[in-house]
């Protein structure tokens, strides 16, 4: 399962600073939002930082003109998802809407895709569940820690598979983030 083309849906803050580093990991990235207005600012602050970034030489040039190559935009979940080997969702922590979703990618998704959300507050196994592809449902939490180490935490559901964990494990890493697995289980009983 080799991710190559990641589709974030929402690109409020958290789904354009996805698109960014996934851009700059050099994926082929499709940044989607229903909003017109989000998705274009998505789009901006993210060809800003791009350029910002290669005339800071935060990032060579080269890599921010593949960035740009590589980056698309949608309007329709739909079409965002049918070319994704993952699809991350980033919408706002709402049960119906991220079911909505899930329900979207499982039938407009390639055979094989992963479907990830960024949920806090969902459970995995219940939005994996509404799916045929419960084994490649997986949680993913990215933040910086204390120390200011950027982390991605992959939240393991009841049903998903190995390979769903290790290709995203090997994404996070490309994407430079310390990568850690936790199951559902222990973030409740950690009270997270």
């Amino acid at each position: 399962m080799e991710i190559k083309t990641i589709a974030i849906v929402g690109a409020s803050r958290l789904g354009r600073e996805l698109a960014y580093v996934a851009l700059i990991a050099g994926y082929r990235t499709v940044l989607e939002d229903v909003s017109l207005s989000a998705l274009h600012q998505g789009i901006a602050w993210t060809l800003k930082t791009l350029d910002d970034d290669a005339a800071h030489g935060k990032i060579a040039v080269a890599v921010r003109d593949a960035a740009l190559a590589n980056l698309t935009a949608s309007i329709s979940a739909e079409d965002a998802s049918r070319e994704a080997d993952l699809i991350i969702e980033t919408v706002a922590d709402e049960e119906e809407m991220k079911l909505e979703l899930f329900t979207i990618f499982d039938k407009f998704a390639k055979p094989g895709a992963i479907l990830a959300s960024t949920t806090r507050s969902l459970s995995i196994t219940e939005l994996a569940e509404i799916t045929f592809c419960q084994d490649r449902c997986i949680g993913m939490h990215f933040f910086a820690d204390t120390s200011g180490a950027q982390r991605l935490e992959l939240i393991r559901g009841r049903t998903t598979s190995e390979e769903t964990i290790a290709a995203c494990y090997e994404m996070g890493q490309r994407m430079g983030r310390e990568v850690s697995v936790r199951t559902e289980e222990q973030l409740r009983s950690a009270g997270a």
